[in-house]
């Protein structure tokens, strides 16, 4: 259920961020000598729980970092916004401290603007807000990932599950010279996870979810040995993270012979559909045994 957390904290800490900028600007806007009353009692309404959503914000912020596929005190303008969120609490706690009655509010208000810039270049890193439909394919396909790890993932589980996620399989296999090329740091086993998969040489495509929809990948078996494994087409936003995964996760698979490997820190999800994409393809070339499961 991470990515459900994660997403709909984001959504939330982006609401509570606009409703407490907001205050300030409606103000501006129902200045003068003919104002609009509705605006003035929508205005009086937040100013009446704008502490309240100021606390929130740090929290549901602090639960989005910690669910996200970075480190909570990494440096991004995600951490960033926390951070002024945070600073902007600590204005108003100490505004007794500041000489003058209003003089906490300039600081407090200079952080907000800040804020807000932030929030926009963090939108803007992580590719914009998930959309409903994106959220909801993700969080069936993670829900899908979990059943399948409680009660075993069968090739019988595997075709259902393909047929309700929305996730194709393409079989496109090319006959294989007889000749075996290993790559370094291939493990030079008969057969393929610890010996319980036997796998039928060709070229196979599949299609999972990472953080956006349709990454596919295409894999190459020869010998038994997975030689090869391509990124042929994603979805995914912002290449300062899923760069890593599409880098390390197709040589880590090849190098262990076993496509359920460790994620990226920083791009977990993307990591997460590559893997079960290199599953997805594997499926069809399975001779016997059982794949493993992500």
């Amino acid at each position: 259920m991470m990515l459900m957390i994660n997403v709909i904290t984001a959504w939330i800490s982006v609401f509570l961020a606009v409703l407490l900028s907001i205050v300030y600007l409606l103000r501006i806007i129902n200045k003068g000598k003919k104002k609009n009353l509705r605006i003035a009692r929508l205005n009086k309404k937040l100013r009446n729980v704008h502490k309240p959503m100021g606390i929130a914000f740090v929290v549901f912020a602090s639960i989005h970092g910690f669910f996200s596929s970075g480190s909570i005190l990494s440096l991004n303008f995600g951490s960033a916004c926390l951070a002024v969120g945070i600073l902007l609490g600590l204005t108003y706690w100490l505004r007794k401290a500041y000489r003058g009655k209003l003089a906490w509010v300039k600081p407090h208000r200079f952080l907000t603007v800040i804020l807000i810039v932030f929030l926009g270049f963090h939108l803007w890193e992580v590719g914009g807000v998930m959309g409903p439909k994106n959220f909801l394919t993700g969080v069936q396909k993670e829900v899908e990932t979990s059943v399948a790890a409680l009660y075993g993932n069968t090739s019988e589980v595997a075709k259902a599950n393909s047929g309700t996620n929305n996730t194709t399989v393409t079989d496109i296999v090319i006959p294989q010279s007889t000749s075996t090329t290993t790559t370094t740091g291939v493990k030079e086993n008969a057969n393929l996870f610890l010996g319980d998969v036997d796998l039928k040489d060709g070229i196979y495509t599949g299609v999972a979810n990472g953080y956006g929809p349709n990454l596919t990948v295409s894999v190459t078996v020869s010998g038994n040995i997975i030689t090869d494994i391509q990124v042929v087409s994603h979805n995914e936003k912002n290449v300062k993270y899923y760069g890593r995964a599409i880098d390390a996760i197709p040589q880590a698979i090849i190098a262990a012979q076993n496509p359920v490997v460790d994620t990226i820190s920083g791009a977990t999800y993307t990591s997460k559909g590559i893997i079960q994409a290199v599953l997805n393809a594997l499926e069809p070339a399975v001779i016997s045994g059982t794949l493993p499961s992500l």
